[in-house]
Order: C-alpha cells, then sequence, then structure tokens
C-alpha cells in the first residue's frame, strides 16, 4: 500500500511490515522515528481488544458514557487488559 500524505502527517505501522521510503525530488525531508511497545504482547488478543473498543466508542456515540451497557462493556476491556498486560 502506498502513502503519500501532507507535511506534518505521521504513518503508524507495526514494525513487522515491510517498507520502504522513496526518494525526494526537492525540498528537504525530515524524520522523527520513535517505537512503541503494546502492554498486551499476543496479537490476537490486541485486534480483540481494538474491535471492542471501536464498539464502546460507538455506544458512547449513541448512548452516551453513563450508559449501563457502555460502563459494563468498558469495566470488560479493561479487565481484559489487566489480564492480558505484561507485567
Amino acid at each position: 500500500q502506498e502513502v503519500k500524505l501532507e507535511a506534518g502527517d505521521l504513518v503508524l505501522y507495526p514494525a513487522s511490515s515491510l517498507h520502504s521510503v522513496s526518494e525526494i525530488t526537492r525540498g528537504a525531508r525530515v524524520s522523527s522515528f520513535f517505537w512503541l511497545q503494546s502492554m498486551v504482547r499476543d496479537d490476537g488478543e490486541r485486534t480483540l481488544l481494538f474491535d471492542l473498543d471501536q464498539s464502546i466508542q460507538r455506544l458512547v456515540a449513541e448512548r452516551g458514557h453513563k450508559d449501563d451497557e457502555v460502563i459494563r462493556l468498558t469495566g470488560i476491556y479493561h479487565n481484559l487488559i489487566r489480564r492480558w498486560a505484561e507485567a
């Protein structure tokens, strides 16, 4: 997948992804690099947490933060993080 963004934008991708950087034809490229480490090592568990979080965010938009189901699912989300997080 090719990505071309405006100046000042950024791209986040897994460190396991193969990537390349094209030669610049004018101007200058200024870059910054950093690494993040997830508290949850397993990719499948991280995917489940992401999907759950996306569903919670949609429910919050529809029902608000104080909805009983939003509160219950948010608790489940945080309990799963505690369970799967590396010490």
